[in-house]
């Protein structure tokens, strides 16, 4: 299964919106952990419900993954997976003073060659994601962060180039371009 981890934190609603804008049902398991507390996850998934045609779920724990899904981490919780394919969530410290923390979930991802893996970071303040987008890295996922002069607050994916031998970096409306052409 191909397994898309985007994170963002400030400014990257506006830009996950852009981003799944109209997009179509692919064949890959997305996981979008976005910086926000537990009272605006619904409303934030409603939105994306409404202008994507991927089945949209906050999980609640114990779910598998599955393709044409897109999965929002919820608000002041960790959303780790469990053999690359069980979501858990988990109220455990917060990491880089964030809770869901993007790292967090990246991290979990473990080598499997039956899965593809990406990994994305958006716009946002602070190092969130870069140690996850590093660690992605080395099980092979393509890595993309969000071109920093196309972002709210650049701090995020600023970090990720400094740590992360980032495949591309891009704006917005190719980040949505590289995703439909995902397999």
């Amino acid at each position: 299964m191909h397994i898309i981890i985007i994170g963002s934190s400030t400014g990257g609603p506006r830009v996950l919106f852009d981003i799944f804008s109209d997009f179509p049902s692919i064949q890959a398991a997305i996981i979008i952990v976005q910086h926000m507390p537990l009272s605006t996850t619904p409303r934030f998934a409603k939105r994306l419900s409404q202008i994507c045609q991927l089945d949209v779920i906050i999980p609640k724990g114990g779910e598998h993954i599955k393709p044409k899904s897109l999965y929002i981490a919820p608000g002041d919780t960790h959303l780790i997976l469990r053999n690359n394919e069980e979501i858990l969530l988990t109220s455990t410290e917060k990491v880089n003073f964030v809770r869901p923390a993007i790292d967090v979930t990246m991290l979990t991802l473990t080598p499997d060659s039956r899965n593809q893996y990406t990994g994305i970071i958006l716009s946002g303040m602070g190092c969130d994601g870069a140690e996850g987008l590093l660690h992605m890295k080395s099980l092979g996922a393509t890595t993309v962060v969000q071109n920093p002069d196309s972002c709210t607050i650049k701090s995020m994916p600023e970090a990720a180039i400094r740590i992360c031998d980032v495949d591309k970096i891009i704006n917005p409306i190719e980040i949505r371009s590289f995703l439909l052409n995902q397999k």
